[in-house]
C-alpha cells in the first residue's frame, strides 16, 4: 500500500524514494493541480468590523477646537465695560488684550505663519496700502486729522506726545494685535467677508464713543467708510498675500489716515 505522504508524481518510476517529502509541504500556488479547489483563508476575525485604518483620523486636541469667536466677544464686551475709561487707557488695554488672544492662538497651534515665501508679497502689501491709504487721504485729510485728534485724546495736534503716540499705535500695536488675532486665528476658520465685518465692528465700536459724533457726523460717516474698506482689504490682502503681508499693508495704511494728517497740520 501506498503512503499517502508520497507524491504520486514522484513515484512515477516504481521506485519509492529513499527519504520521503515532508508530511504536508505546501505547495507554491502556481503548481496546484486542476483537481485541488483553492481555499479562501480569511483575514480578519468574523467579529472584527471591516474598515480601511489608514482612514483613521488622530483624536484632535482640545485645544485646537478653541472658537477665536469666543475671544471675539470677550473683546467686545471690555469694549462696552471700558468706555467710562480715558481714550488713550482704554486703547491700550484692548490692544493688549487682543494681542494676548493672537498670540495664544499663534502658541497653541492654529497654524498662523508669518513666512514668507516670495518677497513679492510683501511688496504687494505694501503697495496696496499705500495706495488705499493715500487715496482716502487725498480724499479727507482735514477729516481725517480731527479723527485722529479726537480719538487719541488731544486738541492740539503740535503736541510732540501726541504724535509719538499715534505712531506707535499705527505702526507696531494696533497692526500686530489686530493682524494675528483676526486675520491670523479667525480667517483661518472664517470666510473673508464675515471676518472684514467683525473687524470693522470691532473698530467702530472702539473709536466711535471718542469722535464726537453728535458736534460733527460727518468725521463719523468718513471715518467709519475708511475703517470698513481697510478691513476689507487686509482680509484681502492676507488671503492673497499672506498674513506678513497683510500686516505691512495695515502698517501703510493706518500710518496714512492716522499719522500723517497730524504731520502735516505741524
Amino acid at each position: 500500500m501506498t503512503s499517502p505522504f508520497v507524491d504520486p508524481d514522484e513515484n512515477a518510476g516504481g521506485t519509492p524514494p529513499a527519504i520521503p517529502p515532508r508530511p504536508m509541504a505546501p505547495r507554491a500556488r502556481g503548481s496546484l493541480r486542476a483537481g485541488h479547489k483553492p481555499q479562501a483563508i480569511p483575514l480578519r476575525g468574523a467579529d472584527e468590523s471591516w474598515h480601511d485604518d489608514s482612514a483613521e483620523e488622530a483624536p484632535r486636541s482640545r485645544r485646537q477646537d478653541l472658537d477665536p469667536i469666543f475671544g471675539y466677544i470677550l473683546a467686545m464686551a471690555l469694549s462696552v465695560g471700558l468706555t467710562p475709561l480715558p481714550a488713550n487707557t482704554r486703547y491700550v488695554v484692548l490692544w493688549a488684550f487682543m494681542a494676548i488672544m493672537g498670540v495664544m492662538a499663534f502658541l497653541l497651534g492654529s497654524g498662523i505663519k508669518l513666512k514668507v515665501a516670495d518677497p513679492g508679497d510683501l511688496v504687494g502689501g505694501l503697495v496696496l496700502g499705500i495706495l488705499t491709504g493715500g487715496a482716502l487721504l487725498l480724499v479727507g485729510s482735514d477729516t481725517l486729522r480731527t479723527a485722529s485728534e479726537r480719538l487719541f485724546g488731544a486738541k492740539d495736534a503740535s503736541n510732540p506726545l501726541l504724535v509719538t503716540w499715534v505712531f506707535q499705535a499705527a505702526v507696531f500695536v494696533m497692526p500686530f494685535s489686530e493682524s494675528l488675532f483676526f486675520r491670523g486665528a479667525m480667517q483661518r476658520g472664517h470666510p473673508i467677508l464675515v471676518v472684514a465685518l467683525m473687524a470693522s465692528a470691532w473698530s467702530g465700536l472702539m473709536f466711535f464713543p471718542n469722535l464726537e459724533l453728535a458736534e460733527t457726523p460727518a468725521v463719523g460717516a468718513v471715518f467709519g467708510t475708511a475703517l470698513v474698506l481697510l478691513n476689507f482689504l487686509y482680509s484681502y490682502v492676507s488671503f492673497r498675500n499672506g498674513l506678513a503681508a497683510s500686516l505691512l499693508c495695515q502698517v501703510a495704511a493706518g500710518s496714512l489716515i492716522l499719522l500723517v494728517p497730524l504731520l502735516i497740520s505741524l
